[in-house]
């Protein structure tokens, strides 16, 4: 009897640990531009994006999670859609997300997205006509990135995209106080256009917009070596390398607040 019990158990364990392995993985899709990559000037691509953080986060309640960054450095809209940057078996991004969202169709469990912002950054340079031409891009395509995204992966995903913060604040800290003050409604309408698009195609919006405190410029903090700064330009100059290298890229401390940014939004 003591043999048979021993025998019973230890196929009864066998096969939980059978069942255990065969449990198919959930998956995490991350797309978009550099910041879904986590690029930072002098480091290219890292482990310290939004994705990654997010990532660590979302795996405590889905131990078996596995994250699937698909972003690249650069992208706009336009190329997402039909490529031009990276290098994509299926052609473009959104081509290689569509056929991943397909072939793991019920095990995908998050979706984010931050694209967009490139379509207008020549503008920082003062390259109006390059600005305007990816502003009309961006209205156009940004529709079929988040229609196509949510129709190829259904509603199993939970999917989430985000507005954006503002570098051109950090025009206040060389004197440009009226240039960083008009950059903001311009953000607004980036912004307001984000939201619309991807929450009518069933996203979350992660408020990196609010996180950054953009409309701030009422509270004022002290922020070595620059001085005492509203809270808006403070959080540029600490979160981002704008200020320091003229990069509008996030820096750690700026990815680990989008990401909480997001996971507030998927919560």
């Amino acid at each position: 009897m003591a043999l048979a019990a021993s025998v019973f158990a230890a196929c009864i364990g066998a096969g939980a640990g059978a069942a255990r392995a065969e449990t198919p993985p959930e998956y995490y899709l991350a797309l978009g531009d550099s910041g879904a990559v986590g690029y930072q000037p002098g480091k290219g691509p890292t482990d310290e994006g939004y994705t990654d953080v997010l990532y660590a986060d979302l795996k405590k309640t889905h131990a078996n999670l596995k994250l699937v960054k698909l972003g690249c450095p650069g992208e706009t809209t336009t190329t997402m859609l039909h490529g031009g940057i990276c290098e994509y078996p299926e052609g473009s991004q959104m081509d290689a997300a569509v056929a991943f969202l397909k072939q793991h169709a019920g095990d995908v469990r998050y979706v984010t997205v931050s694209i967009g912002v490139n379509n207008t950054a020549c503008l920082l340079n003062g390259d109006v006509e390059c600005g305007l031409r990816g502003a009309v891009n961006l209205a156009a395509e940004l529709p079929q990135i988040a229609g196509g995204l949510h129709a190829a992966g259904g509603d199993t995903p939970d999917y989430a995209s985000m507005t954006y913060y503002d570098p051109g604040l950090a025009s206040w800290i060389t004197g440009g106080q009226a240039v960083a003050v008009a950059s903001v409604p311009a953000l607004d309408v980036f912004n307001a256009w984000q939201r619309a698009v991807f929450w009518v195609n069933g996203f979350e919006i992660a408020d990196v917009d609010g996180a950054f405190a953009t409309h701030d410029f009422t509270t004022t903090t002290d922020l070595p070596p620059y001085g005492t700064l509203p809270l808006n330009v403070a959080r540029i100059c600490a979160w981002t390398y704008q200020c320091s290298q003229n990069d509008g890229h996030a820096n750690a401390e700026g990815y680990r607040q989008i990401a909480a940014a997001f996971s507030k939004a998927l919560s």
